[in-house]
C-alpha cells in the first residue's frame, strides 16, 4: 500500500471549504440570529464585540511597520473605526501591550513596544475619543499560560 502525500494547504483549504459550507447552511436555515453570527465571526479573527465591550487582540506586528512604531494603512483605519465606535456610544478605551517586539530597529524592544502603544491610542484619539477616556497599560509578562512570543496589542473598549 502506497502512501500519498498530501500538502499541508490542501488540508487547510479543504477545512475552510467545510467551515464554508457549514456557515452557509446554518444562514441557510434562518433559524441562527445573522448578528450573532457576525459576532462570533470577527472573534475567530481577533475582533469581538457584544452589546457593550468591543475587543481586539492580535500580533502588533499585523499593524505595524517591521521594526517600528509606524501603524500600516490597515492598522491605521482599524484603530480610527474603533476610536469612532467608541466616541459615539461614549466608552472609555484601554490600550494592553504585552510583550516586546523582536524586530527593533531604532529602539530597543521595550521602548518600541511602549512607542506603539501610544502610536494605537493617538489613532484612537483621533477617531473621537477624548484623551482622559483612554488609557495605556503594560502589565508584567507573569501569565498564566505565558504569552505568545513578540508584542501582543488588545484594544478594549467598554
Amino acid at each position: 500500500m502506497s502512501q500519498v502525500s498530501i500538502p499541508r494547504w490542501a488540508m487547510s483549504l479543504a477545512d475552510l471549504c467545510l467551515l464554508l459550507l457549514g456557515f452557509f447552511v446554518i444562514l441557510y436555515t434562518g433559524k441562527a440570529d445573522i448578528h450573532e453570527v457576525a459576532r462570533a465571526t470577527r472573534g475567530a479573527f481577533g475582533s469581538e464585540e457584544t452589546d457593550d465591550v468591543l475587543v481586539v487582540e492580535a500580533p502588533a506586528d499585523l499593524f505595524f511597520e517591521e521594526g517600528e512604531a509606524r501603524l500600516t494603512r490597515d492598522g491605521r483605519s482599524r484603530f480610527a473605526a474603533i476610536g469612532r465606535r467608541a466616541a459615539i456610544l461614549g466608552r472609555r478605551v484601554q490600550i494592553e501591550s504585552v510583550g516586546k517586539s523582536a524586530d527593533a530597529v531604532r529602539f530597543d524592544g521595550w521602548e518600541l513596544s511602549a512607542a506603539r502603544a501610544a502610536a494605537v491610542a493617538r489613532v484612537v484619539k483621533e477617531g473621537g475619543v477624548p484623551a482622559e477616556h483612554i488609557e495605556i497599560s503594560m502589565p508584567p509578562e507573569r501569565r498564566s499560560p505565558p504569552p505568545p512570543p513578540g508584542q501582543q496589542i488588545t484594544v478594549i473598549a467598554r
